[in-house]
């Protein structure tokens, strides 16, 4: 027997143990394993050992050599296991040991209890797989355990708690595999070093940091592997560390705190870290921060920053790359992104912030690429922020920027910010500070004044410079090229003062850009130089070409380019090709300006002939319904017409068409011819507005309803039936659905409404004729009247349409000459018939664009002649006829009509 005494370091008092040789303790504890810990204890080595040769109230067990073996069972009393050189553990359901070391060994349990002071530990090779239990180590010097030198360690449903470390994996081709446990501890939950892998899935990992000098990481990784699937992590201060190197995946799972991933400055060789997060849930003050080349990969995953403050972000970038793919989420409470120096890549993802800049760059310079639906959001309204000192080269294909992006000043230092923006991009938001930007086939509306070095449009590029809010303007410093692109400006359209959006160009302009004017407001005027949209102060050889139309109240504008030395483009109400007299002609007294005849728009013409085709589409007199005296019970007519008329000092020739159909029916009805009765008419009208000058032309189209009643009182005379006095009267209300659609424009859809009366008196005299027939003179008066509902519109480009004196009397004087011939022995009658009127309204056909009066040369007074034929059979059946011309100077109308009744 041989004594070993030595002084207890933990408790003060001597310990003494007796031991046979072939029992011995074995302290196995390596240098690589106490090199490992004592980086972080000094005094780990000594503390092992103290632990290893003075049991708490147990005797060690020790295993060496292929053969050797040992089960524990439950109810054995808790030791500590020291196991090499193939040796072999079995702890049984129930079993608890204390700590455990494996040299080349193999350990195997299930629901067992694991204490002591480094839980277990693997080396050389070693082999464990432990299934249900616990791992706890009361002191926070102490480690749950490791795997390293070659060893794997299997660890499943279990519980982990450590006050001090957690779990280790180290060197090459050890690994480290845990499933379905929970770890806590007071110190790194987990770590990774030196090629070291560890896997894990369906693990809860947490570090509170509450272990003397311990870092607080969830994982912690220097080199090595970590595939982390269906877990959690989380960590007092980074729930993931990386430094130098290594491998990082996780996908389904979710990390509480930061990210923290930095590479090896110093050894300039060595390949940074990578992570790459799939369908997972990151959140922390900071969630991801990346430093001197490490790489970041986030796909489907969410990634939210909680931290208030000035320069907190979700993420962090100094001198690595982040990429966002496939529907990723950055939100950061204050910034999205911050960028000392790197890359940012988002690819279907999408970057809001919240009190802060989406995106930021500090004084480093960094890229952003976005693609494939990227979308960026500043919650204060900017998008990107570039300090003084940074420099920001952003690029957006097929992606949404929403807010300014802004570079700062300080000083005599400004920041660059280059932007392109390409294949269908969109940008809304001002340009503070740019300096190259160029919009490819891409959309920019500014919310606000923007400034840059140099602007280039190619492709498909759209830059709307308003946004309906307010004016603005572009202002490029340097040069300015196009290359088919388009530019939006919002313009009062009214004389040459009007408050418009502007480009102004600092150096020369060159290439050729549409330009679309937005209306806001005017009520157009006539121009003199014009409305100044573009200043070029160097060459100014761009072309400027007006796309679509310019149009306030009536007027129609186009786009000029100043004379001489104005390289300047105004807006005038006016066509191109009108000189100034000046340039023609300087000679001229006192050499003043004429200003040329406005240019009208043909919209206001297309009104007017919805208006005039409203007033007169269900105008319906005796005649109308009787067709001479062979009237019957039952009715119907169909009319319809062809017109024309100018307007607006012959400047715009308007042509239009109608057809109605009106059927009525007697209520009560006496021998003598006299009734009463009720009709309903349904009509559509449509009409062309064309101004020569311009060639542009608007179409009008309206239809309506109306019901109405009637009624005729007759003293028909009893030797002939044709004659006698007649009186008529008749009462309709009228709804009308109105369009006008001028080229190029929106279409505008108004409603309007009429009542409508006349009455009527007529005298038939007989002329004399034939025993079957006779010849009557018929001489007649009408008078009306058009009640029209306040009609009012507002076009989409802000010009306020209405109806101008549409109310009024209307009147009708005539002489009807007509003849009566009986067929067949009176099996039927026909009565042709030729008519004079004089036509009179008092009712003007205008309307009003914003004020201005638009005044359709109708005449009031014009002539109208007619001639027709009706056929009445003895079987009740009745038809007939009829055309008519209304013509004055600048007006003409042709009609026709065609008519049946019956009689029972």
């Amino acid at each position: 027997m041989e004594d070993l005494t030595h002084s207890h370091a933990c408790s003060n008092r001597p310990t003494s143990l007796r031991l046979t040789s072939a029992h011995r303790p074995r302290f196995v504890m390596t240098s690589e394993s106490i090199r490992l810990s004592n980086s972080r204890h000094p005094l780990f080595s000594a503390i092992a050992l103290c632990m290893a040769l003075a049991p708490s109230a147990v005797i060690a067990g020790n295993l060496s050599g292929p053969g050797s073996s040992a089960t524990v069972n439950p109810g054995d009393t808790p030791e500590s296991w020291y196991l090499s050189d193939g040796a072999a553990l079995t702890i049984a359901p129930g079993g608890a040991t204390g700590f455990i070391q494996s040299d080349n060994s193999r350990v195997t349990g299930n629901d067992v209890a694991i204490g002591g002071f480094l839980g277990i530990r693997l080396q050389n090779n070693s082999t464990g797989d432990i299934t249900g239990g616990t791992i706890t180590i009361t002191t926070s010097m102490g480690d749950a355990g490791a795997a390293t030198g070659g060893s794997t360690l299997n660890l499943s449903n279990m519980a982990v708690n450590s006050a001090g470390r957690g779990l280790q994996v180290a060197g090459a081709g050890s690994q480290l595999s845990i499933r379905n446990t929970t770890i806590a501890s007071g110190g790194e939950a987990l770590s990774v070093v030196d090629g070291g892998t560890l896997v894990l899935d369906g693990v809860s990992a947490r570090s509170d940091g509450s272990a003397s000098g311990a870092n607080g990481y969830g994982l912690s990784m220097r080199s090595g592997v970590a595939r982390i699937s269906n877990s959690t992590l989380s960590g007092r201060n980074r729930a993931i560390s990386m430094f130098s190197t290594g491998d990082l995946f996780i996908e389904r799972s979710t990390i509480e705190g930061l990210v923290f991933l930095q590479g090896d400055r110093a050894n300039p060789g060595t390949p940074p870290p990578v992570a790459t997060v799939v369908n997972s849930e990151l959140a922390g003050s900071t969630a991801v921060a990346l430093l001197d080349g490490a790489a970041f990969t986030a796909v489907g995953s969410s990634i939210r920053g909680t931290g208030t403050g000035r320069g907190l972000s979700a993420v962090s970038v100094s001198g690595g790359t982040f990429r966002a793919l496939d529907a990723s989420v950055i939100e950061g409470a204050t910034t999205g992104i911050s960028i000392s120096s790197g890359q940012v890549e988002l690819d279907r993802s999408r970057v809001v912030s919240g009190s802060g800049p989406a995106m930021s760059v500090g004084g480093g310079g960094g890229s952003i690429t976005l693609r494939n639906g990227a979308s960026v959001e500043g919650g204060n309204g900017i998008a990107l922020e570039v300090a003084a000192l940074g420099r920001a080269d952003l690029s957006a294909a097929a992606s949404t920027i929403q807010g300014d992006i802004v570079g700062k000043v300080q000083g005599i230092n400004t920041a660059e910010v280059n932007v392109a923006l390409s294949d269908r991009a969109s940008l809304t938001g001002a340009i503070i500070n740019g300096s190259n930007v160029t919009v490819d086939g891409a959309h920019w509306r500014l919310t606000g004044d923007s400034n840059v070095q140099q602007f280039g449009m190619a492709g498909n590029a759209l830059v709307e410079l308003g946004d309906g809010a307010g004016f603005h303007t572009l202002q490029v410093a340097g040069d300015y090229t196009s290359d088919g692109g388009t530019l939006v400006f919002n313009t009062v359209l009214a004389g040459d003062d009007a408050a418009t959006d502007k480009l102004v160009i600092g150096g020369d302009s060159s290439g050729q850009t549409n330009v679309r004017v937005n209306n806001v407001g005017g009520a157009g005027a006539q121009t003199n130089q014009g409305i100044e949209l573009i200043q070029v102060a160097g060459a100014s050889n761009g072309q400027f070409d007006l796309a679509g139309r310019a149009v306030g109240g009536q007027y129609e504008y186009f786009l000029f380019k100043g004379t001489g030395t104005d390289g300047n483009w105004y807006l005038r109400s006016q066509l191109p090709g009108q000189p100034d007299p000046c340039d023609v002609d300087p000679t001229l007294p006192d050499c003043t300006p004429v200003n040329p005849e406005p240019v009208l728009r043909p919209e206001p013409g297309a009104y007017l002939a919805n208006l005039q085709a409203a007033q007169t589409l269900f105008r319906i007199g005796y005649h109308d319904r009787n067709a001479g005296q062979n009237a019957g019970r039952a009715w119907a007519r169909v009319d319809g017409a062809r017109n024309g008329f100018d307007a607006v000092s012959q400047q715009l020739d308007i042509r239009g068409n109608s057809q109605a159909l009106t059927v009525g029916a007697d209520v009560w009805r006496a021998d003598t011819g006299s009734s009463a009765g009720v009709m309903i008419s349904s009509g559509n009208a449509s009409s062309t507005s064309t101004n020569p000058l311009t060639g542009y032309h608007a179409r009008g189209k309206v239809k309506g309803e109306a019901l109405g009643i009637y009624a005729t009182w007759r003293s028909r005379s009893t030797a002939d039936p044709y004659a006698g006095f007649y009186v008529d009267g008749s009462l309709q209300r009228a709804q009308f659905r109105n369009r006008v659609e001028g080229s190029g424009l929106s279409p505008e859809h108004y409603d309007s409404r009429a009542w409508q009366g006349a009455i009527e008196a007529g005298y038939a005299f007989p002329l004399g004729g034939a025993r079957n027939g006779g010849l009557f003179l018929e001489p007649q008066l009408q008078v009306g009247y058009n009640r029209w509902d306040a009609l009012r519109h507002t076009e989409a480009n802000g010009t306020a349409v209405t109806a101008q004196d549409a109310d009024g009397l209307f009147g009708r004087v005539g002489l009807r000459l007509s003849g009566v011939t009986r067929w067949g022995g009176a099996a039927a009658e026909v009565q042709p018939y030729i008519a004079a009127n004089w036509l009179h309204t008092r009712a003007e056909s205008q309307v009003r664009m914003d004020g201005e009066v638009v005044d359709a040369r109708i005449p009031r007074s014009r002539a109208e002649v007619s001639a027709g034929a009706s056929v009445k059979f003895a079987n009740g059946l009745g038809a007939w006829g009829g055309i008519s011309r209304q013509q004055s100077s600048g007006y003409h109308l042709t009609s026709a009509q065609l008519g049946m009744s019956y009689s029972w």
